[in-house]
């Protein structure tokens, strides 16, 4: 599966919150229409409208003690993050075929979902959420910071 990245001074003006007691991300206020998921471990990203942009965050990651790192979200800019591929609408889409890996930094409050270490170039394209794409565009790594983390 292949993204784009729009570099804008824009992105999506939401809020993104940890439910601890669910295990989950998600972001407010919601989209309840939907035309397709792009689905990153059990993390949903929801494209709504017909240039694929990415506007939600949402689903189950749950979090432990055995997670935690020192890794830093990488630089990034505000910007628009599209899926390029020509997907049906209505269905999910995985962007990987195993669990990836998922670290959390409790003294930054960052978690990232992929590899901290492979490089590509970062947008931030719903409020503390940030995905690296690399050059052969690619997922990589999805940064999430949301409002508060679990005691780990």
């Amino acid at each position: 599966m292949k993204f784009s990245i729009e570099y804008t001074a824009k992105i999506e003006p939401k809020k993104l919150i940890y439910r601890i007691d669910e295990w989950s991300f998600d972001t407010e206020p919601s989209v309840q229409e939907i035309n397709f998921d792009i689905v990153v471990n059990k993390l949903n990203l929801t494209v709504v409208d017909n240039d694929n942009k990415i506007v939600q965050l949402w689903g189950f990651c749950g979090l432990d003690e055995k997670m935690k790192s020192t890794y830093k979200v990488p630089e990034y800019k505000a910007g628009i993050l599209r899926v390029v591929d020509d997907l049906e609408g209505g269905l999910a889409y995985r962007v990987n075929k195993d669990e990836l890996p998922i670290y959390v930094n409790t003294r930054t409050g960052w978690v990232c979902v992929g590899d901290p270490d492979k490089k590509g170039n970062a947008v931030e394209f719903i409020s503390n959420c940030v995905a690296v794409i690399n050059s052969d565009n690619e997922f990589v790594s999805l940064w999430l910071k949301p409002d508060r983390l679990p005691d780990i």
